[in-house]
């Protein structure tokens, strides 16, 4: 007995000594397998405790009340205490709505709208008058946050941001202002598109809403614009031109093709930068190959661009390696690894190889995914409400870097590589259209989506039948089995059809 006590006393200060030595990644302990980098916890973790964060925000007194910390500051102290600092409501609403519609679809949370309804509704106070020289266009900045979004000056790239989230939450509620809004943001848009050079793009960066002086002329972020012109395009409920909305399309991108493309000058999109014509950043490029590829059609030569854009990002901001994990910094103006960015390289190469199934294309994305699980949850973080940092080398949280523009990458992630889903649960993982109601009860999967044709992936934890309308739905429109290394997946491809209703067989 005596001698067992002799090794324990010997074992435990050892085993004490190594716990004390365990590698961090800010305040998570490294986790590895094979030598291969882990998330600290599962992505379903991060998800949820997030948006619980999200939807139970903490308040800071305005005029209007007790305000989500959202609606008035766009940073946080790093404990999650009120920062004030200027506030970006515009790309915020865009990214709020991208992540409420992909984490809807994938939870059936409905209190995830919340906050992106209070933002939209909040954004859409501040509008600016009708004789200014940029109409009935939204105010996307606020460099004294108060709640109220009365700058005079905003990013035209932020202003279409705004555009493309009253469209999906259009789609999503079924309000028909917030089309028509975005048809007026549009028809402002639209009168200002000038052919571009190499110095000057289709639309400036920043101008004066009141008075049109361009205080920035470039930014190489034509793709919100594009995607505004070209959604725009194919609605015959909106009433504008549709050939000058196709006309001025291509001619963005016939920009986008000639200029960045080539030169790789990726510059304009962060709103605390006073000059951006130098400042390149991440960004711009890695939503340009997003895009790419959720449209080839556009662009014949995606099969060399898109690798061409990854490549670039990771050469110029993703050197550092962490853990065999490429991490991604910001911008030139702010050279700092941030989780977001990290996340948003790893989605874009995640439906890279979606493509090209090729291995080392997925590990590369895997990795990165996995490292940006660990600006998550910190140590200030409780009751599963989640406070993020931004990342390794900028720690104060920001609404856009640690939620909004963080956690759809994540659920663009699962959407190509599943086995970042949680096991034993069931999940819409992916689809090409917004799905306006889902309803998980077990054996039963049940949504509605906005399109009558398109593609939806779902995890399931029993053997499926599909129905539509309450009949069968034809075996040629679904599959299950394994996607792409992992089992039990649904695939299916509607054809005039936006209800479907899966029942355990």
């Amino acid at each position: 007995m005596k001698k067992v006590v002799f090794i324990a006393v010997l074992i435990l200060p050892l085993i004490q000594g190594l716990a004390q030595n365990t590698e961090k990644i800010m305040d998570h302990e490294v986790v590895l397998k094979d030598g291969k980098l882990q998330p600290w916890t599962e992505y379903d973790h991060v998800l949820r405790w997030s948006m619980n964060y999200l939807e139970n925000c903490p308040t800071y007194k305005t005029k209007f009340g007790d305000d989500p910390l959202y609606l008035v500051t766009s940073k946080l102290y790093k404990d999650g205490s009120f920062c004030h600092k200027q506030n970006n409501p515009g790309s915020n609403v865009y990214w709020g709505m991208e992540t409420f519609k992909k984490y809807y679809a994938y939870s059936g949370d409905t209190a995830a709208l919340a906050p992106v309804r209070k933002l939209i509704q909040r954004v859409t106070c501040y509008h600016t008058p009708s004789g200014w020289a940029w109409a009935d266009v939204p105010r996307t900045q606020d460099d004294t946050p108060d709640g109220e979004y009365t700058d005079e000056w905003s990013g035209v790239d932020k202003i279409c941001m705004v555009a493309l989230g009253y469209l999906d939450y259009y789609r999503f509620t079924g309000e028909k202002q917030y089309l028509e809004k975005a048809g007026k943001i549009a028809k402002t848009i639209l009168a200002h598109v000038e052919p571009g050079n190499e110095q000057q793009s289709p639309i400036p960066f920043m101008v004066n809403l009141k008075t049109g002086k361009v205080l920035d002329p470039y930014c190489s972020n034509m793709i919100l614009p594009l995607q505004l012109f070209d959604q725009l395009s194919k609605d015959e409920s909106v009433s504008l031109d549709k050939q000058e909305l196709q006309v001025k399309r291509d001619l963005l991108w016939k920009w986008i093709l000639d200029y960045p493309m080539k030169n790789n000058l990726w510059s304009g999109y962060y709103e605390d930068v006073s000059s951006n014509y130098t400042n390149l950043n991440q960004q711009n490029p890695m939503e340009t190959a997003r895009y790419i590829l959720d449209h080839p059609e556009m662009d014949p030569g995606y099969k060399t661009h898109i690798p061409a854009l990854i490549h670039w990002v990771e050469n110029r901001f993703g050197q550092v390696k962490r853990f065999g994990a490429t991490s991604i910094k910001e911008q030139d103006g702010c050279f700092k690894e941030m989780s977001s960015h990290t996340a948003r390289y790893a989605s874009v190469v995640g439906k890279w190889y979606g493509v090209c199934l090729d291995e080392k294309v997925r590990e590369e994305a895997r990795a990165s995914f996995a490292l940006a699980t660990y600006s998550a949850y910190n140590q200030y973080s409780k009751n599963q409400q989640a406070i993020n940092y931004t990342g390794i080398e900028y720690i104060e949280p920001w609404f856009s870097d640690s939620y909004w523009d963080y956690l759809p990458h994540i659920l663009d992630g699962m959407a190509e590589m599943p086995d970042m889903l949680p096991p034993g649960e069931d999940h819409i993982f992916y689809s090409s259209s917004i799905i306006t109601s889902v309803a998980y009860a077990p054996g039963i999967v049940s949504y509605t989506t906005f399109s009558k044709s398109g593609t939806e992936r779902i995890k399931l934890t029993f053997v499926p039948e599909v129905y539509s309308a309450g009949k069968p739905l034809d075996k040629r429109y679904w599959t299950f089995g394994s996607f792409r290394g992992t089992d039990h997946i649904l695939v299916i491809n509607r054809n005039g059809i936006n209800h479907v209703e899966i029942r355990k067989k």
